[in-house]
């Protein structure tokens, strides 16, 4: 099974998304940790579910919560690089997914 890897930006998304869920009614960053986890379970097991976005990072959304999971694929690894609401403008998240790449 591969092993998933969060890297630094992700893990602050993570704890910003749970943080603000929290604020919005107690127990709900806790009830979207746990639908990340499912859906990461389910990438771990079907690794082609995610869509692609621009090869080699590939977009998951997180059940109906408004947000993707953003992550690259190596052997045998799933790269975390950024959680993002899927509402804000495409092309300004297409920008951050190559910032992120380090892609110009």
């Amino acid at each position: 099974m591969p092993e998933i890897i969060w890297k630094r930006g992700a893990e602050a998304d993570l704890l910003m998304v749970h943080a603000n869920l929290e604020d919005v009614r107690s127990g709900l960053g806790d009830r979207f940790a746990l639908q990340l986890d499912a859906v990461l379970d389910d990438l771990r097991n079907q690794r082609a579910i995610a869509p692609n976005y621009g090869p080699p990072m590939q977009r998951l959304v997180i059940g109906n919560t408004g947000y993707g999971v953003f992550h690259t694929m190596e052997n045998r690894r799933i790269i975390i690089h950024a959680l993002v609401h899927l509402s804000h403008n495409p092309a300004s998240i297409r920008v951050k997914m190559r910032r992120l790449l380090g892609w110009p």
